[in-house]
């Protein structure tokens, strides 16, 4: 709020020099550098404020859930279950060893 308020007043005071200008030639260089400098700051405190919003997804399951172990389909080494994530609504995990990500399944119980 504080940037919006100097870049407000930088671009004021440089458009009122940029007007006194016809008078002195001078105050033409003065009003270029206070209106850039107005917009320059009201710039950067826009893109302070745009932040990315953070998605937690969440998995429900209708009773406990216990992972016994996860292994790579690639090359076979065990993973940790810790370092799972939730990508577009699906479960993956990225094997550290041979860099393959894959979507973590269910295996059926029979």
């Amino acid at each position: 709020m504080l940037g919006y308020l100097a870049s407000a007043v930088l671009i004021f005071l440089g458009v009122i020099f940029l007007l006194a200008s016809a008078y002195a030639i001078s105050r033409l260089l003065v009003g270029a550098i206070l209106t850039a400098a107005g917009l320059g700051i009201a710039m950067l405190t826009w893109r302070a404020g745009v932040r990315q919003p953070s998605i937690k997804y969440e998995i429900q399951t209708p009773g406990s859930l216990k992972v016994d172990s996860v292994k790579c389909p690639n090359c076979g080494a065990g993973l940790d279950p810790s370092k799972m994530q939730v990508k577009l609504g699906v479960p993956s995990i990225k094997c550290p060893y041979c860099g393959n990500e894959f979507e973590v399944t269910e295996e059926p119980k029979w």
